[in-house]
């Protein structure tokens, strides 16, 4: 028997993942992350001095807290969790996403569509 028949006991090489989904998916988390607390903040500093609303009644108070809640929860919880599945999935399964970057591109685009909607009405 020739040594040339051995099979190679190394480990395999690891598939090349989708990361530029992910990169994209940490830093919309950042913006929704900021927006919903600066929302927040602002919301905080009505309850002191109500006369920041400036007479509109797009910035009152009853107006921003939904808006607040929801991109904290949806915007930046959803999108964080999106980006995380991503990434864990890949390396947990030791292989791509089903469908490559483009299906990635377009579960993380059309969710921020998604609240770029709910949050405009």
């Amino acid at each position: 028997m020739s040594s040339n028949a051995t099979p190679s006991v190394g480990p395999s090489p690891a598939p090349r993942y989708v990361e530029d989904v992910i990169r994209a998916a940490v830093i919309l988390t950042m913006f929704w992350g900021i927006a919903a607390f600066l929302v927040g903040v602002v919301i905080a500093a009505q309850l002191v001095w109500p006369q920041l609303s400036f007479d509109s009644e797009f910035l009152t108070f009853g107006r921003l807290r939904p808006l607040h809640t929801s991109a904290a929860i949806f915007a930046f919880g959803g999108t964080a969790l999106i980006g995380t599945a991503f990434h864990v999935v890949q390396r947990t399964c030791r292989a791509r996403l089903f469908g490559g970057a483009p299906l990635g591109w377009f579960v993380l685009l059309g969710y921020q569509f998604f609240i770029v909607m709910a949050a405009t009405g």
